[in-house]
């Protein structure tokens, strides 16, 4: 019996191809969508899965409070994890990392790591990363100490063991010689913590003085128990009180410590990752529910399609149940019809997903393979959603061809008039998905052009940003003066951090208030020629010369040391000063280390995502830096680089030249936004290509069941336009109504995105004007296809059976 009915659903379909076509391409489209996209989601959702210990383990956040300004950042000082570890028995080990660039050195090969990793040597018995060489209790226990990755041991080593090898170092600090202690693997796609090297935590300065501030390093507490967390959560901030005197902790300042479960930092944390940006649980939405939406719309072709035919397939039905055949066994055959198609869609889409993997990678910055796809629990689910779908896609169909009566079928006197009603309310229901689609796509757009497009505040185009370390700063003064000698170089400038995200913190105080009444704000050292090769524009005040430098750095005692900051304008009103030019002059200080006076306010500037509003900030003269910035004219760019290279090279051999334009480091700000927008206007383009394959073949059998009409018509005078006219208006009120149904949930949906951008677009009007002119015209152009081929064929070949 079952062979027989895939028998007649195999000949059925064969029978009608361009019908068949239709669905299973449909039906293949949206089942890769779906599987591509559940690659992405799994992905996101499986986030330190792997770590065994992971109920039990948190990241802890620093949070702290001035002058009523609350601070959370993903960084503690050195002494929270041996300090908790010693006063509450909730702790079982703690670990410190801290993550930095450096030069990898062996024989005569030098690497540029930007993943190297200081950890303390209880990394290993609290995370689940597999040391394949090496004693995981021993490995990183005492100071100059690596442990490989396996990728970093091919790079360096090639096939030779590395254990007991050594390999040089300069993080930072000066070039060391490190003892290499084992390999591990490589870090996990799904893990928070990123590495290619893991050095030990002891070989750091930082390590032999144990401070609550200077907060740098990321803290993980392993707890003795899951129920443990809430425990010891309750016991922190009272604890913390009992650190510091209340003349410290007045004015409603405080400091304290939050604990974040381990899987739950990358998609629930408000506090930025660590090691890469966190994931958005929003963005997990919205791509599960494009990925329903387009499978959705495959569907509704196939009900359509399906129940648009059933007049074709009455009299089959009613012949059947004339030789006895039961309504379940009807329904049976054409559900099995259903699976059929479903099941060839599958293997279409399978390798539709095969083909367009790599294009998917790029688009999501991702590795995804196809080998995790076929995974046995992955093949289950799979299984289960074709199946699904079937039912769906096929239910409606076969119930409604199922029930026809006999009888009335047989004598011509069939009514479908409640299947129409359903196939309009189905074309409604695609085609507000297409509009929802289209409408949040162009915004999408809009916004991230908005983002690259705003002034900034700063100059971000031609800007070379270069890594400096001890070697660098030791140079710098011949590095900007060979810099300066090719014409193409217009300035040169050091720093601690770039200009596209700041986030220093610092407490600011302002002489004449209470001596413990701090502010909070993000502040910036360089160096003289930081504002001119920004091209920070200075409200009142003058810009630092050598001399303001000098004077800020000189060693000595304390008072030959004086300050000349430069302040925003948010940080101005912040501190209380009516005007800029009520500010300049004033004294302050950032602690007692650095006094001095306000010497300039310059305009406000973005230094950190659109996300955030700009925040007070505060420059001052500091020897030393991170970064190398250099402003070029940007003509004849090959050879300035070369130049430039090759000067770095004569002064500064240890250091590989590797260098990163400013705009790409703008625009890795917003590469979340950035795929979105991309992923958004992919799978718009594919719920539009279904729902006019769709509407394609819904016009062609309606258009072949009004032949006669059309011949008729042209008989009586009827124009070409009349007629498509006639065949299309139809369709096309369906596409309105669809337009202005998805355009509530489409303005809604739009202003939630929104949210979380502090400078963003208006949604307006002319951006749902635009979507529906798209959608009915992309309506149209699939209808009127059929309709002037309609309107084109000879009348006497219609009606040459009348």
């Amino acid at each position: 019996m079952l062979r027989n009915y895939f028998k007649i659903a195999f000949r059925n379909l064969w029978r009608n191809k361009v019908f068949s076509g239709i669905n299973v391409f449909g039906l293949a489209v949206g089942l890769a969508s779906c599987l591509l996209l559940y690659l992405y989601i799994s992905h996101e959702l499986s986030y330190d899965n792997f770590q065994q210990k992971a109920d039990r383990t948190v990241r802890v956040v620093m949070e702290y409070s001035m002058e009523g300004q609350v601070n959370k950042v993903p960084v503690t000082g050195t002494k929270v994890a041996p300090e908790f570890g010693r006063q509450f028995p909730e702790v079982e080990a703690g670990v410190r990392l801290e993550n930095r660039q450096a030069v990898v050195s062996f024989k005569d090969q030098k690497f540029s790591e930007k993943r190297v990793v200081y950890a303390d040597s209880a990394l290993f018995s609290i995370f689940s990363f597999q040391l394949k060489q090496g004693n995981p209790k021993t490995a990183l226990a005492g100071p100059n100490l690596v442990v490989l990755s396996e990728t970093s041991a091919r790079k360096y080593f090639g096939s030779e063991n590395p254990v007991g090898k050594t390999v040089r170092i300069n993080a930072g600090g000066g070039d060391k010689e490190y003892a290499v202690t084992g390999v591990v693997q490589d870090c996990p796609a799904n893990s928070q913590i990123k590495y290619d090297l893991l050095a030990s935590f002891t070989t750091l300065s930082a390590s032999k003085d144990e401070q609550w501030f200077s907060a740098n390093y990321a803290t993980y507490l392993l707890l003795r128990k899951p129920e443990s967390i809430a425990t010891l959560q309750a016991k922190i901030p009272g604890f913390m009180k009992t650190q510091f005197s209340k003349e410290e902790m007045s004015g409603g300042n405080y400091l304290t410590y939050s604990l974040e479960p381990l899987r739950s930092v990358h998609l629930h944390s408000d506090v930025e990752g660590n090691f890469e940006p966190n994931g958005d649980l929003l963005y997990i939405y919205i791509f599960g529910s494009v990925a329903l939406l387009i499978l959705v719309i495959a569907c509704v072709n196939y009900i359509n399609l399906a129940t648009s035919r059933a007049v074709e397939r009455a009299q089959e039905v009613g012949v059947r149940k004339v030789m006895g055949a039961l309504q379940a066994q009807l329904f049976g055959q054409f559900i099995g019809e259903s699976v059929l198609v479903t099941f060839t869609a599958l293997g279409l889409g399978l390798l539709l997903v095969y083909l367009t993997l790599p294009l998917f990678n790029e688009l999501t910055d991702r590795a995804f393979s196809f080998a995790s796809l076929m995974q046995p629990p992955n093949l289950l689910g799979l299984f289960a959603l074709v199946l699904l779908v079937s039912f769906i896609a096929g239910g409606y169909p076969a119930l409604v061809l199922a029930r026809f009566e006999p009888v009335r079928v047989l004598k011509g006197h069939l009514k479908t008039a409640g299947a129409g009603h359903f196939r309009r309310a189905l074309i409604v229901f695609q085609f507000a998905i297409t509009a929802f689609l289209i409408v949040c796509t162009l915004l999408v757009r809009n916004q991230l052009s908005y983002i690259q497009d705003k002034k900034l505040g700063y100059s971000k185009d031609h800007v070379l940003v270069l890594p400096a370390d001890r070697d660098v700063n030791e140079k710098i003064r011949a590095l900007k003066s060979e810099f300066r000698q090719n014409a193409n170089v217009q300035q040169v400038t050091r720093a601690y951090e770039s200009p596209v995200y700041i986030n220093g913190g610092y407490g600011m105080h302002r002489t004449g208030t209470p001596e413990d009444q701090y502010k909070s704000v993000t502040a910036l050292p360089a160096d003289e020629d930081f504002v001119k090769t920004m091209g920070l524009r200075i409200v009142v005040g003058r810009d630092w010369t050598p001399a303001d430098l000098e004077q800020a750095t000189t060693p000595g005692s304390d008072s030959l040391r004086h300050f000349h900051f430069i302040l925003n304008e948010s940080a101005v009103k912040e501190m209380g000063w009516k005007s800029a030019r009520e500010a300049v002059g004033q004294k302050m200080d950032m602690g007692k280390q650095r006094p001095g006076i306000v010497g300039a306010v310059i305009e406000d500037f973005h230094f950190a995502s659109m996300k955030q509003k700009i925040s007070p900030l505060v420059i001052f003269p500091e020897q030393g830096g991170h970064v190398l910035l250099v402003k070029l004219s940007g003509s004849q760019l090959p050879n300035t680089l070369q130049f430039l290279e090759e000067k770095w090279k004569s002064l500064v051999p240890s250091r590989p030249f590797e260098y990163e334009f400013l705009d790409e480091e703008f625009n890795k700000l917003y590469s979340a936004e950035s795929r979105t927008g991309q992923i958004f206007s992919v799978f718009s383009f594919l719920s539009i290509l279904l729902a006019c394959l769709g509407l394609f073949g819904l016009s062609a059998y309606t258009t072949a069941q009004r032949t006669k009409e059309i011949g008729i018509r042209k008989v009586l005078g009827a124009s070409v336009p009349n007629i498509v006219l006639l065949l299309s208006k139809d369709f096309l009120k369906l596409v309105l109504i669809a337009i202005v149904l998805a355009s509530p949930l489409a303005w809604w949906a739009m202003n939630r995105w929104l949210q979380d951008f502090v400078y963003r677009i208006d949604v307006e009007w002319w951006v749902f004007v635009v979507a529906g002119v798209i959608a009915v015209g992309i309506a149209f152009v699939t209808v009127s296809f059929q309709s002037i081929k309609a309107a084109l064929m000879n009348p006497v070949k219609s009606l040459k059976t009348e």
